[in-house]
């Protein structure tokens, strides 16, 4: 009778529940974006990108698609073209099949077979990519300016870090680190960095809604 009919409604709203949560769990976004962006001594970049990702076949179902800027304005409103050159790209450890394609403003890098479906779940990207022109020189310092993330993602980043290595040793001292988060232009201050001898390292402190990124400063002596 009605007790045989709560117990049925008991299991009816637990088995919800338990959906509902395995919905959230299994959401579409990245879980930790790390970028490693090495400076070289003639000023290029070398820059190793970690994408960690959350597949479940909605908007991630091949692969994922990064873009990058090549034609943009700088922070003193110049009009600036880089170089952009793929080295390589595995997921899982593995090399995976990427192309390019050229957008208005600079390059899309495809990764993925489009007869091939991704299984559901984690699965770890590694970009790595050379680009220059990159460095600010000024009077009194030079300066690396970098959008660590983009502003392209149509989801969630739970994570963000990166780490940059100047091409010798400088003291933590002589460094000056900070970051922007946000929408495209925002000077959020939801980060942390630090001067470490030879470079410095970032993190989010909370996660990036779709369209957020993470910028980071460095400034360095001249030479």
């Amino acid at each position: 009778g009605g007790a045989a009919v709560k117990r049925l409604l008991a299991r009816a709203a637990l088995a919800l529940l338990a959906l509902v949560a395995g919905g959230a769990a299994a959401q579409e976004r990245i879980t930790a974006f790390h970028s490693e962006v090495r400076i070289g001594a003639d000023g290029g970049l070398t820059v190793v990108e970690t994408i960690e990702v959350e597949a479940q076949g909605q908007s991630i179902r091949r692969g994922i698609l990064r873009d990058f800027p090549t034609d943009y304005r700088d922070r003193a409103g110049n009009r600036v073209t880089v170089p952009f050159d793929v080295a390589g790209v595995q997921r899982d450890g593995a090399p995976e099949h990427w192309s390019t394609e050229q957008l208005s403003n600079g390059v899309r890098v495809r990764i993925g077979r489009a007869e091939v479906m991704l299984p559901p779940g984690r699965h770890t990207y590694t970009i790595t990519y050379r680009t220059a022109r990159q460095l600010g020189f000024f009077a009194q310092h030079d300066e690396l300016y970098w959008n660590v993330t983009g502003n392209g993602w149509t989801f969630a980043i739970d994570r963000a870090t990166a780490r940059v290595s100047l091409p010798r040793s400088v003291p933590a001292a002589k460094l000056s680190a900070e970051a922007y988060t946000g929408p495209q232009g925002a000077q959020g201050r939801d980060w942390r960095a630090q001067g470490v001898d030879g470079g410095a390292e970032y993190a989010t402190t909370r996660a990036l809604a779709p369209r957020e990124g993470l910028t980071i400063v460095l400034t360095f002596p001249k030479g």
